[in-house]
């Protein structure tokens, strides 16, 4: 189903959209290919499934599908010269659904963690993730180790469940299925902390006066997934995502989507010689 055009509040938009909601991107490189070498699932077009909650990353901006990862995989889409378009998901089912071929790949960075490497290949990272607690001020926890004891927030699915787990073990997680119902459960008092990226725990502080964000601790490489019996799939994002970064594109876009204070990780950097960071955030 093609997305309407009309404006909505983004809380709207993320319940009819993750019934399904087909969003076809704006723009896009002539689809040509008759052949599909790249063994997309309709030939000269490649389907993401997107998050629709998940801003500045992934998200709804008045309708349509907006954020850094969606900018990106259209620069990555004319680069590979076929047009992309976009579904919006809930994260728990990604991941099933592309192995099954129901999308090509997903505009949402995801941890390559060897348990899902086991099912699923990964592009090269597309950053490394970094997470943050966020909590209410006046019941601040200022630590990710803080919340021993403690009841967090995190979205159902999500790689951070066993990374908080495994390094605080007496935490309870409550999962929920986006960040708007982790928030609300927060401002509300039901749980002490929600565990997030840290795009956007600083998207969640900015909005809200009255949460903090504790110092951030590395989750590990993200990256987009492609399903195993997609190898030419895989090579043709890679080099494309390689592509962006040595014209300048990833930079480019990295610091229009991510709030100021957010830098490219240094491992991303490093694992990319020549990537440049963005402007006024040092080497």
């Amino acid at each position: 189903m093609t997305a309407a055009p009309t404006r909505r509040r983004i809380g709207v938009a993320a319940v009819a959209l993750a019934a399904g909601m087909s969003l076809a991107a704006c723009g896009g490189a002539d689809a040509g290919s008759d052949a599909n070498s790249l063994g997309t699932i309709d030939a000269g077009t490649i389907s993401f499934a997107f998050r629709s909650d998940d801003k500045p990353t992934s998200f709804v901006d008045n309708g349509k599908p907006a954020g850094f990862l969606i900018e990106l995989t259209q620069a990555m889409a004319a680069k590979m010269k076929v047009t992309p378009k976009y579904t919006a998901t809930d994260f728990a089912s990604m991941l099933p659904n592309i192995r099954n071929h129901k999308y090509d790949s997903a505009a949402f960075g995801t941890l390559a963690t060897d348990a899902r490497k086991q099912v699923t290949d990964f592009t090269s990272p597309v950053s490394f993730g970094e997470a943050k607690m966020v909590s209410r001020k006046d019941a601040a926890l200022s630590t990710v180790d803080a919340s021993a004891g403690k009841t967090v927030a995190i979205t159902r699915g999500s790689e951070l469940i066993p990374l908080l787990k495994a390094k605080v073990p007496t935490v309870t997680v409550k999962e929920f299925p986006n960040i708007a119902a982790s928030a609300n459960a927060l401002t509300a008092g039901q749980v002490d902390g929600l565990f997030t990226g840290e795009t956007t725990a600083l998207d969640l502080v900015t909005k809200h006066p009255d949460y903090t964000a504790s110092p951030s601790i590395t989750s590990g490489q993200t990256a987009l997934p492609v399903a195993k019996d997609k190898p030419n799939l895989r090579k043709a994002l890679d080099d494309a995502l390689k592509s962006v970064i040595a014209d300048g594109t990833y930079t480019k876009l990295f610091d229009k989507w991510n709030p100021q204070g957010v830098a490219i990780p240094a491992d991303m950097i490093a694992f990319y010689p020549g990537l440049q960071q963005r402007p006024g955030a040092g080497s």
